[in-house]
C-alpha cells in the first residue's frame, strides 16, 4: 500500500502545475460549499430552538425620543404588576443587568438578574449567588439581601436571548424590587418579558391590551411591540436562506467544473500512460492493483483540495463576517457539512477514477502495449 501511494505522489509531482490547478478549483469549491453549509444549519438549529421554546411571545422596546431616553424609564415595577394583572399571572420577566467592579485590585464581571421570587420558588430577603461566583459574594453585596447558594435547579439552568445565552450559574439572582434603586442603570436592552401562547386566553386581545397599556404610560419616549421570535425568524431568514441556496449552488458549480476537468485530464493522461499499464499487466500486475493506482492518485489531489477547502471554510464560518447571517445568529460549524464534503470527495473521486479504470478493462493487454 505504501509504493502505490507514494507512486501516485510521484505521479502528481511530475504534473506538478496540473496537479496544483486542480487543488486550488477543488478548495474553492469545498470552501464555500462547507461555508454555506455552516451558515444553513446554524439558522436551522436557530429556527429548531425557537420552536421548542416554553415561551414563544416575547417584549420588544425601541427608543425613539433621544433627549429624553436617559431621563425615562422603559418598564417600571408597577408596570410589571399591572402587566401581570392583565395577563392573570402569566407574564414570565427579570432584567439581565451586566456589572463591572473593581476591589482588591480586580476586575469583577457578572450578570445580576432582577426577577419575580415568586415565579422561581426562592425565598425573599436573600441574593442567590451561582456557583461560579460564590467566591465575591462578600465583596459585592446588595442592600437588604443576605448572600445565599442558588438552588442546584436554578443554578444549572440556562435562558436564552436574542443576543446571548445567560448562564445562570454565572449570574446572581435579586429581587425584582431592587430594581427601584437603579433604574437609571436599566436600558431596554436589559429588560425580559415573556409569555407563552398556551396559556394565555383570548391572546390577542390580551396582547393588544398590554402594549396600549406600556404605549399609554410611556409612549412619548419608547414604542412597544409583542412579537413571536420564530415567526420574526422566519420572516428575516427567508432572504438569508435565498443567499445561502446563491452561495452553495456557486460551491456546487465549482466542484462540477473540477470533476469534468479532472475527467478531462485523466483522459489524456490515460492516453499517454496505455502503454504503462501495458507493461504492469504484461508482467503480473493485476487489474485490482492498477486500480488500486488509479484511485490513489485521484484520492490524494482530491484529498489535497477537500482538507484546505475544509479548513478554509471553517476559518471562514468563525471568523469571517460576510454580512449575510442575521446578526443575533451565532454560526457554527456543522458535522453535517463536514460529512457532506466526505460524500463529495469520495464520489468525485470513484468517477474520475472509475472512469479511468472502466477505460482498461475494455481493452486488451497487447492493445495497450501498442497504445490503442
Amino acid at each position: 500500500m505504501s509504493y502505490i501511494i507514494r507512486r501516485a505522489w510521484q505521479r502528481l509531482k511530475w504534473n506538478k502545475w496540473i496537479s496544483i490547478l486542480m487543488i486550488i478549483e477543488m478548495m474553492l469549491g469545498m470552501s464555500v460549499l462547507v461555508y454555506a453549509m455552516n451558515m444553513y444549519s446554524s439558522l436551522v438549529k436557530e429556527e429548531r430552538r425557537r420552536a421548542n421554546q416554553s415561551r414563544d411571545l416575547c417584549l420588544e422596546i425601541s427608543g425613539f425620543n433621544e433627549k429624553m431616553l436617559s431621563e425615562t424609564v422603559a418598564l417600571t415595577i408597577q408596570d410589571y404588576e399591572k402587566i401581570q394583572k392583565i395577563s392573570s399571572g402569566k407574564t414570565f420577566f427579570y432584567i439581565a443587568l451586566p456589572e463591572f467592579y473593581v476591589a482588591n485590585n480586580k476586575n469583577y464581571e457578572f450578570t445580576m438578574i432582577l426577577t419575580d421570587y415568586d415565579k422561581l420558588g426562592l425565598e425573599n430577603g436573600y441574593c442567590y449567588w451561582g456557583s461560579n461566583k460564590e467566591s465575591i459574594e462578600d465583596i459585592f453585596t446588595i442592600p437588604g439581601s443576605v448572600p445565599k447558594k442558588m438552588p442546584t435547579r436554578i443554578n444549572e439552568q440556562l435562558w436564552k436571548t436574542e443576543v446571548e445565552d445567560i448562564e445562570l450559574k454565572n449570574c446572581v439572582i435579586a429581587p425584582i424590587e431592587y430594581m427601584e434603586q437603579i433604574e437609571q442603570k436599566i436600558e431596554p436592552a436589559y429588560i425580559h418579558m415573556e409569555w407563552n401562547s398556551k396559556e394565555l386566553e383570548n391572546k390577542d386581545l390580551l396582547l393588544r391590551n398590554i402594549e396600549e397599556y406600556l404605549n399609554k404610560m410611556h409612549g412619548e419616549v419608547y414604542s412597544y411591540r409583542i412579537y413571536s421570535p420564530e415567526i420574526d425568524l422566519k420572516n428575516n431568514g427567508y432572504k438569508v436562506k435565498q443567499s445561502i441556496r446563491v452561495i452553495m449552488q456557486a460551491g456546487i458549480l465549482f466542484l462540477i467544473a473540477f470533476l469534468g476537468g479532472m475527467i478531462s485530464i485523466f483522459e489524456l493522461l490515460f492516453n499517454h500512460r496505455k502503454k504503462a499499464y501495458g507493461i504492469s499487466l504484461a508482467c503480473g500486475a493485476d487489474y485490482r492493483t492498477v486500480f488500486y493506482e488509479m484511485f490513489a492518485e485521484v484520492a490524494l489531489l482530491n484529498g489535497i483540495g477537500m482538507f484546505i477547502g475544509i479548513g478554509i471554510g471553517y476559518i471562514v464560518t468563525y471568523f469571517v463576517d460576510m454580512g449575510i447571517m442575521i446578526g443575533y445568529i451565532k454560526v457554527e460549524g456543522s458535522i453535517v457539512s463536514f460529512i457532506a464534503s466526505i460524500s463529495v470527495y469520495l464520489l468525485i473521486t470513484i468517477i474520475v477514477s472509475g472512469k479511468s479504470y472502466i477505460k482498461i478493462k475494455q481493452r486488451k493487454v497487447i492493445e495497450l502495449l501498442n497504445g490503442d
